[in-house]
């Protein structure tokens, strides 16, 4: 449907949608008028309810069979989300039963990798000049200590 708004006279369109949900929301509230908002201006545009009906004669079977296909939707989502749901706890008892090769070699890493990193007593390693937690949060003192004084 082909509008043109009264305050800017700029046309816009309104949709098959747009316009089954205005004559339903009419319908039920019992109104009769329905706004419509310009696209460029934002205002709202008064359309009668028997022009509105004239640009759709049989809206009321369109909704009922709206009705029906968000229903159809609804319930083969429903379905398809425990289908979902079932194959997802179906493979996690899987997968909590038999432990998989990346899962054992990442455990053989761990072990490994801190094993490499075991302290020898007697001996310290000092991070490199410049970098490291101790040395950023010395300097920070250090600073804080400066702007003190000052």
């Amino acid at each position: 449907m082909q509008l043109r708004c009264t305050y800017c006279q700029t046309m816009f369109a309104i949709g098959r949608d747009e316009k089954l949900v205005a004559l339903q929301a009419m319908s039920t509230e019992n109104l009769l008028h329905y706004d419509a908002y310009c696209p460029k201006c934002r205002r709202a545009n008064r359309i009668d309810r028997k022009r509105m009906e004239l640009s759709f004669p049989v809206w009321q079977k369109a909704y009922k069979e709206l009705v029906k296909q968000s229903m159809d939707a609804e319930r083969s989502q429903s379905k398809e989300a425990k289908q979902i749901v079932t194959k997802t706890s179906k493979t996690m008892e899987d997968n909590k039963a038999k432990p998989t090769k990346a899962k054992k070699s990442a455990e053989v890493k761990k072990k490994t990798s801190s094993a490499e990193t075991k302290k020898v007593p007697g001996t310290k390693v000092k991070p490199a000049s410049g970098t490291g937690k101790k040395r950023t949060i010395e300097r920070k003192k250090k600073a804080t200590t400066l702007v003190q004084k000052k």
